[in-house]
C-alpha cells in the first residue's frame, strides 16, 4: 500500500502529501503546517479567534482548551468562534490520526505488521481428504503462531482433529472462512 505519512520537509512535499501531513504532533503538541506556516494548533486557533471574532482567549493551554471546547456549542454557520472551535478540534484529531497511521506504516515498512486472515474464535472450514470424496471439517481458530519453517499459522481445532497449525498461505486453498 502506498504510504500517506511523510517526514519530508514541506517544501519537498506535493500538495497531496501535504494534505495528509498538514497536521502532526511534535513533543505531544498538535501542529499545523502548510507551505508558509508551521504553528502550534492552539496558537493558530488563538490568532483566528482574535482576528475573526475579536476575542482574546487564554494564553494558558489548559484554560484555552476549556474555553475553546465551550465554543463548540455555537452555530458554525453564524458564529466564527464556533467554526474556529470546530477547526481546532479537527486539527488535533487529524494530528493524532496522522501519528497513529504513521506508526502502522512504519511497522508495515519494517515487515512487522501482519494481516490476519481471521480472528481467534472464528469458524473456518478445512478441506479433508476421504476415501470417496472431499469434505470440509468445521474448525475453530484458537490462536496464531509463527514457525521458521512455514511462517505464520492459525491454530485450529475440530471434532475431527485435536489441533492443527495451518499456514496463512492455505487460506483460500484448503481453508475457507465460509462453508460454501
Amino acid at each position: 500500500m502506498e504510504r500517506l505519512t511523510s517526514n519530508k520537509k514541506v517544501s519537498d512535499m506535493s500538495m497531496f502529501e501535504l494534505a495528509h501531513n498538514s497536521c502532526y504532533c511534535k513533543d505531544g503538541v498538535a501542529r499545523y503546517r502548510d507551505f508558509e506556516n508551521d504553528i502550534d494548533a492552539r496558537n493558530l486557533a488563538r490568532e483566528l479567534v482574535w482576528s475573526l471574532a475579536d476575542i482574546e482567549l487564554s494564553r494558558n493551554n489548559e484554560c484555552f482548551d476549556e474555553e475553546i471546547i465551550e465554543n463548540l456549542q455555537y452555530d458554525i454557520t453564524k458564529e466564527p468562534i464556533g467554526l474556529i472551535a470546530l477547526f481546532y478540534r479537527n486539527l488535533w484529531a487529524m494530528a493524532d490520526l496522522r501519528e497513529r497511521l504513521k506508526e502502522y506504516e512504519d511497522l508495515e515498512e519494517q515487515g512487522r505488521l501482519i494481516k490476519l486472515p481471521c480472528k481467534v474464535g472464528d469458524t473456518v472450514y478445512v478441506k479433508m481428504a476421504s476415501y470417496c470424496k472431499t469434505h470440509y471439517a468445521e474448525a475453530e481458530v484458537r490462536d496464531f503462531v509463527h514457525f521458521i519453517s512455514c511462517g505464520f499459522c492459525a491454530v485450529v481445532t475440530s471434532k475431527y482433529f485435536d489441533k492443527e497449525n495451518i499456514p496463512f498461505s492455505e487460506f483460500g486453498k484448503t481453508v475457507f472462512l465460509t462453508k460454501s
